[in-house]
């Protein structure tokens, strides 16, 4: 702005000056090379202050090889960026923290969440040495949306306040709040479709979210669709649906199963001491897995799948009419154990990262799964 009222000055006076007396053509060359002077004042002046703010936003920390991929401490990157870094061993989860981002990893989950969103991304996964947080220098690109540059083993980063993507719910929008009932419930959800051709929900109360899961001292998270309590017949062959627009951040195409039963086994164990299900062993638990980000936070796990289309792409838009996985075990002990037995769909439903029921009595639950998940016709009907 200080450049622009110089020049209309400078403008200005030159007219008046045109007015009252002739300019030589020296005075016209002393006038510009005055001004030029001065835009050069106030330009270096400028860029001296942008390069002070530039360095000022600065950031840098050491970076590790861990299995032939850069990485950096969790507990570094937290420092570098004046945040604050929260691990918890039991879980195996580590939480980032910058101002209003908020950043959460899971040990062997191939997708983080950024303010209860989850982009779509395989790049970044936390690693742990020694029971030490790591993550990939991917992460300041993926998660804090900036540049970098890796030299002698220091990584330098700078953040500006608008590169950083933003996202997370509108302030009205928090889970634990009591003003969500059933009807608010079933609006905010009113665009999800049936996962099943012709499937009616389940009320059986262990296929209901916030069941008691006695064998891993848990709590069921999701919805169970088994064919005895669904009307339909269900089979390996069974597609899935999308359930709505949105987009794929997690397709597990490399899915390995628990080697043994004795593996399997030896994570219970370990719920069993702890008291609770460690997020990192309910995951693994969770077997073959999609999920799918849809708009307003909401997002859906789909577990137990036996199989995913070939063609099903992480970053893929999809909607109700894409199959995204068919019906399996993955994950139980029926799997673990070869065989068939127990086969059906479990899907997680989150908004903003929280479980959509935990606001909700069970009969205000079963409400909304009843009104939302109503039967869906095949799509070849």
């Amino acid at each position: 702005m200080k450049r622009v009222w110089t020049a209309l000055l400078a403008g200005a006076f030159a007219m008046v000056a045109c007015q009252d007396e002739p300019v030589t053509v020296n005075q016209e060359d002393e006038a510009a090379e005055e001004n030029s002077t001065e835009f050069e004042d106030d330009e270096g002046e400028d860029t001296v202050q942008e390069d002070a703010e530039y360095e000022e936003q600065k950031h840098q920390t050491v970076v590790h090889t861990i299995d032939d991929k850069e990485v950096v401490k969790a507990v570094d990157l937290a420092d570098a960026l004046d945040g604050e870094k929260k691990y918890d061993d039991l879980n195996r989860t580590l939480t980032l923290e910058k101002e209003d981002e908020i950043f959460e990893f899971v040990y062997g989950v191939p997708v983080f969440e950024h303010n209860g969103e989850y982009p779509a991304t395989e790049e970044v996964t936390l690693i742990l040495e020694d029971e030490t947080p790591y993550l990939p220098v991917e992460f300041l690109e993926k998660g804090l949306g900036t540049e970098y540059e890796i030299e002698d083993e220091v990584v330098q980063f700078q953040i500006e306040p608008e590169v950083v993507p933003v996202s997370g719910p509108e302030d009205e929008v928090v889970m634990s709040e009591s003003s969500w009932d059933a009807e608010t419930m079933i609006d905010y959800l009113s665009f999800l479709h049936s996962p099943i051709d012709h499937a009616e929900v389940s009320t059986v109360d262990s296929h209901l979210p916030g069941a008691e899961r006695a064998y891993r001292n848990g709590v069921h998270e999701g919805i169970d669709w088994y064919d005895y309590a669904s009307g339909v017949e269900i089979t390996t062959d069974t597609p899935i649906y999308g359930m709505a627009e949105g987009k794929v951040v997690r397709v597990d195409h490399d899915f390995e199963e628990y080697s043994s039963v004795e593996e399997r086994l030896a994570d219970l164990d370990i719920a069993a001491e702890a008291g609770e299900t460690p997020e990192y062993i309910l995951d693994r638990l969770r077997g073959k897995q999609v999920w799918v980000q849809y708009d307003n936070g909401v997002m859906n796990r789909f577990a137990h799948l036996d199989s995913i289309p070939e063609g099903l792409e992480l970053g893929e838009s999809i909607d109700e009419h894409t199959v995204i996985g068919y019906v399996g075990n993955t994950g139980t002990s029926a799997s673990v154990a070869n065989t068939d037995d127990g086969l059906h769909l479990h899907h997680d439903l989150l908004i903003y990262g929280d479980l959509f029921f935990e606001p909700l009595t069970e009969d205000e639950t079963i409400e909304v799964l009843q009104e939302i998940f109503k039967p869906r016709e095949p799509e070849n009907s």
